[in-house]
C-alpha cells in the first residue's frame, strides 16, 4: 500500500506539471493503472479475517486496502482527465471507456448523444432554444406586420441581447440601448456632415471595421452595438443615398428586437438555471440513492444478481448528471444576485458536490459490480444492504431539501455526518469486497456533508473556503 500511495503522489505530481507545462503524465499513470489493477483484483479476492494470523489480513488492512484502491482510482481520473484538457485527443493516456467514453466517440455520436440527452423540458439547453425560437419568430412577425425597414436588425438584437435570465437580459439591453443611442447620434452626424461625398466611405469603412471588431468585444455589450451602429451605416451609405433617419431606424429596430427578447425572457424561464439547477440537483441525488440501493443489493446477492460489465441504474444516472452538468454550467455564467432568498429555495449550496456525488456513485458502482463476484456471509451481506439502503435515505433527504414538493414546507439541508459508527461495523467472515463497499459508502456521506456544509449558517463567510475544498474534491473524485 506505501508503494501505491507513492505512485499515487508521482502521479499527482505529473498532473500538475501537465497542467503547467503541457506533459503528459503517461509514465506514472501507467504505473499507477498496474499497481491499481493489482491491489483491485486482491480486493476482489475472498480472504477473510479468520486467515489473519497467517496472511495479516486483519479488518483494519482490509479497510486501509480499500481506502487505499479509493485514492488510487481517484488519482488515475484526475491524470486521465487533465491529460484529456491539455492535449484533447492526442492525449497519451489509455482510459477505460466506461469513464471517459466520450473520448475516442466521432464527432456525430457526440452530436447525436447530445441531442438525445437535452430533448426535454428540464434541459437548460432546451429551454434555452426554445425561447430563442419564440423571440425570433416574434421579431419576424413584427417586421413583417409593421413593414420596419432594415428589419432584420430587429431580428439581430432580439439574438444578440436575450439572456438565458431575466436579469441579465434588461442590464444587457440598457447597456445595448445606450451605446446605440451614442452610435446613432455618431451615426447621424457623419451622414449629415459627409452627404452626397459617397467616396468617403470605402476609406472608412475598413478602419472602422478594425476598430469595432477589436474595441466592441473588449469593451462589452455597450461599446459593441454602438460601434456596430455606425458600421452598418457605413456600408449602407454605400450601397444607397443615406441620410440621418438611418441612424432612427437603427435604433427603433434594436429597442424592439431588445423589448421582444426582454418579453420573452421574462415569459419562458425568467430565472434562467438557478431554478433549474436545484431540481437538476435534487433528480441526480434521488437517481444516484436508486443506484447505491441497487448496487448493494447486487453486491449483498453475489454472482445470482450481478450484471456483467453493467452497473444498476448507469444509464439513469448518467442522464441526470448530463442534465445537472449542463445546469450547473450556465448557472456558473449568470447573475450572483439571483439565490433563491426568501422564496424558500436553499440559499447557499455547493452544488459542485453534488456533482462530485454523482459521478462517485456511478462510477463506484461500475467498479463494485464488476466481475469477479464475492459471495458475502450472511451477516456481511445483511450489512452492506442496511447500510446501502441509509445512504440511499440520507440522499433522499437531501434530495427534499433541494426540491422541495409543492405541498412540502421548505426544510434546511440537513447535516451528514460522514464519521458514524455503522461504518465501523466488521461482521465475521467479511470479505475484501465487504470492505470496499463500506469505503465507498463512506466517502459518498463524506460528499453529502459538502453539500450540506453550503448550507450552514456561515456559508456566506466560509464561501471561498467551500470553493477551494469543492475544486479539491473535484480532483479527488473527477
Amino acid at each position: 500500500m506505501a508503494a501505491v500511495l507513492r505512485t499515487v503522489a508521482d502521479l499527482a505530481t505529473a498532473t500538475a506539471e501537465c497542467l503547467r507545462a503541457g506533459t503528459s503524465p503517461v509514465g506514472p499513470y501507467t504505473q499507477l493503472s498496474s499497481a491499481r489493477a493489482a491491489l483491485s483484483a486482491l480486493s476482489a479476492g475472498t480472504s477473510a479475517p479468520q486467515a489473519a494470523p497467517r496472511s495479516g489480513f486483519t479488518p483494519a488492512v482490509l479497510r486501509r486496502h480499500a481506502a487505499v484502491l479509493e485514492i488510487a482510482d481517484a488519482a488515475l481520473a484526475m491524470g486521465a482527465a487533465a491529460d484529456r484538457a491539455v492535449h484533447g485527443r492526442h492525449a497519451e493516456v489509455e482510459v477505460t471507456p466506461e469513464r471517459f467514453w466520450y473520448a475516442t466517440v466521432p464527432a456525430p455520436v457526440l452530436w447525436w448523444h447530445r441531442l438525445r440527452g437535452h430533448a426535454g423540458r428540464r434541459s437548460v439547453f432546451f429551454q434555452n432554444a426554445v425561447r430563442i425560437a419564440l423571440a425570433l419568430t416574434a421579431a419576424r412577425l413584427v417586421a413583417g406586420l409593421d413593414t420596419l425597414p432594415h428589419g432584420f436588425w430587429a431580428m439581430l438584437a432580439t439574438l444578440s441581447l436575450t439572456r438565458t435570465t431575466l436579469e441579465a437580459t434588461r442590464h444587457t439591453i440598457r447597456l445595448a440601448l445606450t451605446g446605440t443611442l451614442a452610435g446613432a447620434l455618431l451615426t447621424a452626424a457623419t451622414l449629415t456632415l459627409v452627404g452626397t461625398h459617397t467616396n468617403v466611405y470605402p476609406v472608412l469603412l475598413p478602419l472602422w471595421m478594425l476598430f469595432a471588431f477589436t474595441v466592441g468585444p473588449v469593451r462589452g455589450v455597450g461599446w459593441a452595438q454602438g460601434l456596430f451602429t455606425v458600421l452598418v451605416a457605413l456600408v449602407f451609405a454605400q450601397l444607397a443615398p443615406s441620410t440621418w433617419q438611418l441612424a432612427e431606424v437603427r435604433m427603433l429596430d434594436v429597442l424592439i428586437g431588445s423589448t421582444i427578447g426582454a418579453v420573452f425572457g421574462l415569459l419562458a424561464w425568467p430565472r434562467g438555471a438557478h431554478d433549474e439547477m436545484r431540481r437538476a440537483a435534487a433528480e441526480l441525488l434521488r437517481t444516484a440513492a436508486e443506484v447505491v440501493v441497487a448496487t448493494t443489493s447486487s453486491v449483498a446477492g453475489g454472482a445470482a444478481t450481478i450484471v456483467p460489465a453493467a452497473a444498476p441504474g448507469r444509464r439513469s444516472l448518467h442522464h441526470a448528471l448530463v442534465l445537472a452538468e449542463s445546469a450547473y454550467a450556465q448557472f456558473q455564467s449568470e447573475p450572483t444576485t439571483l439565490t433563491g432568498a426568501g422564496r424558500g429555495y436553499p440559499a447557499s449550496v455547493d452544488w459542485q458536490a453534488t456533482l462530485i456525488a454523482g459521478h462517485h456513485t456511478l462510477w463506484g458502482s461500475e467498479r463494485l459490480v464488476a466481475p469477479p463476484a464475492t459471495v458475502l456471509p450472511a451477516a456481511a451481506a445483511r450489512t452492506v444492504e442496511a447500510l446501502g439502503e441509509r445512504m440511499a435515505g440520507r440522499m433522499l433527504l437531501v434530495s427534499a431539501a433541494l426540491d422541495p414538493g409543492g405541498d412540502t414546507p421548505p426544510t434546511p439541508v440537513p447535516r451528514i455526518d460522514p464519521v458514524h459508527p455503522e461504518f465501523d461495523a466488521e461482521p465475521v467472515g467479511a470479505p475484501r469486497r465487504y470492505y470496499a463497499v463500506i469505503e465507498w459508502l463512506e466517502s459518498l456521506a463524506a460528499d453529502l456533508t459538502r453539500i450540506s456544509r453550503g448550507a450552514s449558517p456561515h456559508a456566506a463567510a466560509d464561501t471561498g473556503a467551500d470553493a477551494r475544498s469543492g475544486a479539491g474534491a473535484s480532483q479527488k473524485h473527477a
